[in-house]
């Protein structure tokens, strides 16, 4: 295997991990036993947001890329719902970036998100620094 191919693993197992703690303890903190290997990996705790960030994005992009292929009346709950789901699926996730939403390691990457969304649907998102528009 290559290099990148085993950085990608590791960087997924670790995540999985992590997320897995903050389930099982129900606290958006990230246990002294991973910070080597988020710092070796991520390089800071500002990589790793980023990196959990971007999940979220993409499970959250891959559903209402199905919802807008249904091209629903309420565009709005339409949206709002698949926010609530992707919340629902990844709790832990949802935890740990919610306790760090202002970190400013997220700025570009919530940036770019919020104007893919209103590009595509007219709408951001409200509740959190990140998202503002459609309700929580």
């Amino acid at each position: 295997m290559t290099d990148s191919w085993n950085r990608s693993h590791r960087r997924h197992r670790l995540v999985h991990a992590v997320l897995e703690d903050i389930a099982r303890t129900g606290r958006p903190e990230i246990a002294s036993r991973f910070r080597a290997g988020l710092e070796t990996e991520f390089g800071d705790l500002g990589g790793f947001l980023r990196d959990v960030r971007r999940r979220w994005y993409r499970a959250f992009d891959a559903r209402l890329d199905a919802v807008l292929e249904q091209d629903p009346d309420d565009l709005t709950g339409a949206v709002a719902e698949v926010r609530r789901v992707v919340d629902e699926v990844m709790p832990a996730a949802r935890l740990l970036l919610d306790a760090h939403t202002e970190h400013p390691a997220l700025e570009e990457l919530d940036e770019h998100h919020r104007r893919t969304l209103l590009a595509a649907t007219g709408l951001t998102m409200q509740g959190r620094r990140h998202d503002r528009d459609i309700p929580a």
